[in-house]
């Protein structure tokens, strides 16, 4: 009888244990968010271009910068999280009450042009890979794609928006697989987290563009909007570290993956490639036709995770200085000027979209706007994160301020490389 009585009392503990186990699981995906979503939407068609074109000149041996990224963009993205919840503002809203309109207004212009530039390429981005896959002119596919966001985003609530781009940023795992069809060597990718420099102009522009890819301003200024209405009224640190900690990883991973599948085909193959179709077009032959359609899919996922967030970055930054209304779980007769804004910058998007010029040579210059524009976002998240008086118990801990200067730092090196570079003189 004592028997049965341990086995049954041994039961019990076990289904207290699993309870435990699966509320702190809910707890967790709860508390998976923004952070999750900014990161998956880091990888847009536009990037995607980047990183293969980078993988495709230089092999694996700019795998090293990802790694290094990966801590400062993850201490960068919470400082700017966490500010905005505590003061229960975005960004744009902090800078013109601690720095002024006039400032708000040259930051939100700089965004503003970034952000159209990458939306346009994006769009034709997503558009040339669905021409390419289905055989149609890639130009019909233009404003179908721009409208099927649109209408996402302005008749849909804010939880069932969440909830499909964090399965598309889920979804980013196909790259993974199109990696591993590619047969890489994984010698020599392990060889590439060794930091190694290679001296040429030609490098220090990828390693550039690279970085300017993976670490920019419209991903600080979502995340903080989007922060505040995932989070109405608690402030929890740790959720938010862990929710921006997981997002910049997975975001991390899916970059060096997609070098990966560049390297081990199109570098070996000696093919280079401007845009992601040509890259998809270009493994088919390399990697096979199951490595090309999980990449074109991953090009389709991807530009379908960004360019929500690329639109209603600019929404929320243009709202924010102006004290419009704004927000997704908004009604949109409650938040005219901010949805107008969103559908303003797929609009002008897809205009960019038709225009016979490079998307990627228009990208190539906002990178350099924004390779200014993030030293200057850094330095006032270190100011205002390091006050007391607006942060409270919240402020920045040492390791937090070490990782951020040493961004500044890095940054900062790569502006003179690019002044020098636009001049002539380097």
């Amino acid at each position: 009888m004592a028997y049965f009585l341990n086995i049954g009392g041994f039961a019990n503990n076990g289904k207290k244990i699993l309870e435990l186990y699966k509320e702190k699981i809910k707890k967790l995906r709860g508390g998976i968010g923004p952070g999750v979503i900014t990161g998956g939407a880091d990888n847009d068609p536009a990037g995607i271009a980047t990183y293969t074109t980078a993988g495709a000149l230089f092999g694996y041996s700019l795998l090293w910068v990802l790694l290094i990224c990966t801590p400062l963009m993850i201490v960068v993205q919470e400082m700017a999280a966490r500010l905005a919840l505590v003061k229960r503002k975005g960004l744009s809203s902090i800078i013109k009450e601690y720095y002024g309109k006039k400032t708000a207004m040259y930051v939100m212009s700089i965004l503003i042009v970034a952000n159209i530039a990458t939306i346009g390429a994006d769009i034709a981005g997503v558009a040339s890979v669905m021409g390419l896959v289905t055989g149609i002119n890639w130009m019909f596919y233009i404003i179908p794609v721009s409208a099927l966001i649109g209408y996402l985003i302005l008749f849909k609530k804010y939880r069932t928006i969440r909830n499909f781009l964090i399965c598309l940023t889920a979804l980013l795992v196909v790259y993974i697989f199109s990696s591993i069809l590619a047969r890489p060597d994984w010698h020599q990718v392990l060889h590439g987290f060794i930091p190694s420099y290679i001296p040429t102009a030609g490098f220090i522009a990828a390693a550039i563009g690279v970085i300017g890819t993976t670490i920019s301003p419209y991903m600080l200024f979502w995340q903080a909007s989007d922060e505040l209405e995932e989070h109405k009224t608690i402030l929890r640190p740790r959720e938010i570290e862990i929710d921006t900690g997981i997002g910049m990883v997975w975001s991390n991973v899916i970059a060096i993956f997609i070098i990966i599948a560049a390297a081990s085909t199109l570098f070996v193959a000696g093919v280079r490639v401007e845009t992601a179709e040509q890259a998809a077009l270009a493994l088919k032959p390399l990697a096979g036709k199951w490595a090309y359609l999980l990449f074109s899919l991953g090009v389709i996922i991807s530009g379908f995770l960004a360019l929500p967030v690329l639109a209603g970055s600019t929404a929320y930054a243009i709202s924010e200085t102006f004290g419009w209304n704004e927000g997704l779980d908004k009604k949109v007769f409650s938040a005219k000027g901010f949805y107008s804004v969103f559908v303003l910058s797929l609009l002008v998007g897809s205009l960019l979209s038709f225009l016979p010029i490079s998307p990627i040579q228009f990208l190539y210059y906002t990178q350099v706007l924004d390779g200014f524009l993030v030293p200057f976002l850094i330095i006032f998240l270190l100011v205002l994160c390091n006050n007391k008086k607006v942060m409270g118990k919240y402020t920045n801990t040492k390791l937090k301020n070490l990782l951020s200067i040493i961004l500044l730092v890095i940054l900062g090196v790569l502006d003179i490389f690019l002044i020098g570079n636009l001049l002539g003189i380097i």
